[in-house]
């Protein structure tokens, strides 16, 4: 009991500290972050490669030539002529194959052909041989980039070697470390250094970072002020994965109890289970990704349409087709016309390769960075209710739906 009393007292202190600083936040603006407001965070391509590119682009906008480039090719080692470098997104590379072809997220080239490849992965799943393609195009300065640095899925690189073949980097440490040293640069330049800024903080909040350090350096001398502290808060680290796991199990368990109360009916396919949850938090290599709940609503000839309830970082959920068992081809034009009821459902589902539509719910539950209110209120058992039970209407209204526009056709 006592050094349950303890405990408390180190959780009671930490949280005053952040809700003082959350008060501070609210009345300076500090919460506010551009990437936010226009609700672009999580985009691959309109976001996140278009800012990077644009800052290793000697030509860029930012009017620096090549410091940043420089900064960038030095931390990672790459040997490149910077003033002669050419940037490019979504760069071409010929009709993608089994071995070749494709799109590269971003493309840098300099006068004399020598390169690197940046593929960018937010939340996007690994395309079949991708990594194996951009390899057979260009064998140099592959460089894999993750929110967390994990490695990609054995399928996309084949019999490539990991950090020999290709090189893995995190926006946690690798992308921030180098805007760090963007930002210094453009120190004297208010425009440009505050956009940085607010990309480090848009990073930090998707890493699953406080973007607060003068917060983080209260609590930590708190901490390190006394052995009970210390104690305590080694206590709380060990078991914060366990409880983690928990709260994750809970909302799985509770949504699954409200699908199936609505006579959906959950198939075995890419079934959740509490393994997958502990290794969703405890692999570092091959972690488990996208479990869930998968729901066959249509099925015509050698066409079969799924509903889907998936994790990666965040949850999502939306319809995807197969073709003969085969997946992979939501984006073909053979299935415009069910790409279309999709988009007629809800203007919020985004078509791509894997799904005719995914959308994410309207609170945003991102169980690996596990920094949001919404994730922390999922601790409320009421909360946790209503949250899940909003999903679970959100889905049944958009199967119902889909299926009566299925009956015009």
């Amino acid at each position: 009991m006592k050094d349950l009393n303890k405990l408390k007292k180190l959780i009671d202190k930490v949280s005053e500290i952040s809700k003082r600083f959350e008060e501070v936040a609210k009345v300076s603006g500090n919460n506010f972050n551009v990437f936010n407001v226009i609700n672009v965070t999580t985009d691959e391509v309109r976001l996140h490669s278009k800012f990077l590119a644009e800052l290793l682009n000697p030509n860029g906008s930012h009017g620096q030539e090549d410091i940043f480039l420089r900064l960038f090719v030095d931390q990672f080692k790459i040997d490149i002529d910077t003033a002669t470098t050419k940037v490019e997104i979504e760069n071409y590379i010929g009709t993608k194959t089994e071995t070749t072809g494709g799109y590269l997220d971003i493309y840098a080239e300099d006068a004399k052909g020598k390169s690197f490849i940046i593929e960018n992965k937010i939340y996007a799943k690994d395309q079949e041989n991708q990594l194996l393609r951009y390899y057979n195009y260009m064998p140099n300065n592959l460089l894999y980039l993750t929110l967390l640095g994990n490695e990609p899925h054995k399928n996309s690189y084949g019999t490539l070697k990991v950090n020999q073949d290709f090189m893995l980097l995190s926006y946690k440490e690798d992308i921030i470390s180098w805007l760090t040293a963007c930002r210094k640069e453009a120190v004297e330049l208010p425009l440009l250094r505050e956009g940085i800024t607010h990309y480090i903080n848009l990073i930090k909040n998707l890493t699953g970072q406080s973007t607060n350090s003068k917060m983080n350096k209260e609590i930590t001398k708190y901490i390190a002020s006394s052995a009970d502290n210390l104690k305590q808060a080694t206590l709380i680290e060990q078991n914060l994965v366990e409880a983690k796991i928990l709260i994750q199990w809970n909302f799985w368990y509770s949504l699954e109890t409200k699908l199936v109360d609505k006579n959906l009916i959950l198939l075995e396919r890419k079934k959740l289970t509490k393994d997958n949850i502990i290794g969703y938090y405890t692999k570092t290599r091959n972690r488990d990704y996208y479990y869930g709940f998968w729901i066959k609503i249509y099925e015509k000839e050698n066409i079969t349409i799924y509903f889907g309830i998936e994790i990666a970082e965040e949850i999502y959920y939306g319809f995807t087709i197969e073709n003969n068992g085969k997946g992979g081809v939501s984006s073909l034009d053979d299935f415009k016309i069910y790409k279309e009821i999709v988009l007629q459902l809800d203007p919020s589902y985004k078509n791509n390769q894997w799904w005719l539509g995914s959308k994410f719910p309207e609170e945003n539950l991102n169980f690996s960075t596990f920094n949001s209110d919404a994730i922390f209120n999922l601790a409320d058992p009421n909360n946790l209710e209503q949250t899940t039970t909003r999903i679970a209407n959100d889905i049944e209204k958009d199967i119902e739906a889909f299926k009566l526009k299925l009956e015009n056709i």
